[in-house]
């Protein structure tokens, strides 16, 4: 059993380093996606020539809100898919992401039958979120700015209707044989990720929805249909296998980590946690080394 930590950095090559190193072990595999937008020497100076590091080649231009995201996501998990047979689970990490339980924690974690996925609403159901839209206009956000802004959410378009659509977090940690059925799935079924190319924030959407309609949807691990309590599954800092504290307030970016905040990570039932800055969360990133 190996775990392929699927990694898409774009900054802070330091840190991607030290994450790398706290995952380090003999059934851990990185592959990593640098931006296209980024000079990745940094990257690859400050990782070293390890056999167990592998940067994908075929990078794309990210671009926030963009398809962009799926596909850099697709070309880490397939180029892990296909590296090693004995790879068993997938976990999608940022650059920026940085583990708050100790190793063997993580491993019997991560040894498990669990779909580490956080599912948090169907987007076939209109409502005053307006999440609903995301998939009910046309959406270019892999174009320039100003030319996106024109361009998105002027035109309807007609619903995706071979399984159902469904929004969470972006993050997650796979079993391969959830991998498998997602390859399977695009295979049988091409006109679905050409749907998502003009589909807001798809990252959100695109691996959620194949799952949720697959053999391995009793296993996600938080799921608002199946959730007891449904206002503190939607509260929760936990976003798969992430810890994330977003502002109450609906901000686009997640707090930036820092020492006051060791506690509350390493009590969460996350095991890895995001946002880490180089410098903002230095005492945190070097409390977290020692301890975990």
């Amino acid at each position: 059993m190996k775990v392929a930590y699927l990694i898409l950095a774009h900054h802070q090559p330091n840190h991607l380093a030290k994450l790398v190193t706290a995952l380090k072990g003999s059934r851990a595999i990185f592959f990593v996606h640098i931006d296209a937008k980024a000079d990745d020497l940094a990257f690859r100076t400050a990782l070293g020539k390890a056999s167990d590091v592998v940067f994908v080649r075929s990078r794309k231009r990210i671009y926030w809100g963009g398809y962009s995201m799926v596909s850099a996501t697709l070309s880490l998990l397939s180029t892990a898919r296909a590296s090693d047979d004995s790879i068993t689970r997938f976990c999608l990490l940022s650059g920026s992401d940085f583990p708050i339980k100790p190793a063997d924690q993580l491993m019997n974690e991560l040894i498990s039958e669990k779909e580490f996925l956080r599912v948090d609403r169907s987007l076939d159901v209109v409502d005053g979120s307006g999440f609903s839209n995301r998939t009910r206009f046309y959406y270019f956000n892999d174009v320039p700015f100003n030319l996106r802004k024109v361009l998105s959410r002027r035109v309807r378009r007609d619903p995706y209707s071979k399984v159902p659509l469904y929004h969470g977090s972006q993050w997650w940690s796979l079993t391969r044989d959830a991998v498998d059925y997602i390859f399977e799935f695009l295979k049988a079924n091409p006109d679905y990720a050409q749907f998502m190319k003009h589909v807001h924030c798809p990252d959100e959407t695109f691996f959620h929805s194949i799952i949720k309609s697959s053999p391995f949807a009793g296993r996600i691990t938080q799921d608002f249909e199946g959730a007891r309590d449904l206002g503190g599954n939607s509260q929760s800092k936990v976003h798969g296998a992430h810890y994330i504290d977003w502002p109450a307030e609906g901000g686009r970016h997640p707090k930036t980590l820092g020492i006051e905040d060791y506690s509350e990570l390493v009590q969460s039932n996350g095991l890895f946690a995001r946002k880490f800055d180089e410098q903002q969360s230095k005492d945190l990133v070097a409390k977290l080394q020692s301890t975990t």
